[in-house]
């Protein structure tokens, strides 16, 4: 990972941790070939946040800024955050990103399709889920088509940003 690039993710990092109102100093690390930023905070509980969240949102803020930076390049190299020797456990590159897997489209894609069957069928409305926004998009898409169901999420997720789906027949 190059050293402009770490730099910037540090004064990026340092701008949004005095804009929290935070006092904590930012390094960059080299840990076995690989750097990273380490935060030194007397506030460390409040940047790693319950189970790790706040840290998982700050590092992913940071690295869409950076790739932001970047042009939008799919190749930006993910910048890991650690405060006081904690870092948020590794994700796969497509959970960072909020994809989905080829196997867990035909999966949702064949999830939408029974349940607008059913619909068909019985006439009744059928909830599905709770998915992550990415999925939710997965049965949207796939039965948008479909001139006789519609899909609609919840308004309001639950505390891991899942809704569920709504299906049912279309008036006539």
């Amino acid at each position: 990972m190059s050293f402009n690039l770490m730099e910037t993710a540090k004064t990026v990092l340092d701008e949004m941790i005095s804009k929290l109102g935070i006092v904590a100093e930012v390094t960059i690390v080299d840990d076995d070939g690989e750097r990273k930023l380490d935060l030194k905070s007397p506030e460390a509980g409040r940047l790693i946040g319950r189970k790790g969240q706040s840290l998982e949102g700050l590092e992913l803020i940071v690295n869409r800024i950076l790739r932001k930076q970047t042009s939008e390049d799919e190749n930006t190299p993910w910048v890991v955050l650690e405060v006081d020797g904690y870092s948020v456990p590794r994700k796969t590159a497509a959970e960072r990103h909020g994809r989905v897997s080829k196997s867990d489209i035909e999966r949702l894609e064949h999830i939408a399709k029974d349940a607008a069957k059913e619909v068909k069928m019985w006439g009744e409305p059928k909830r599905i889920g709770p998915y992550k926004p990415g999925e939710r998009r997965i049965i949207h898409i796939t039965l948008r088509n479909d001139p006789e169901v519609e899909t609609e999420s919840d308004a309001e997720p639950d505390e891991n940003n899942c809704k569920m789906l709504t299906i049912r027949k279309v008036e006539q």
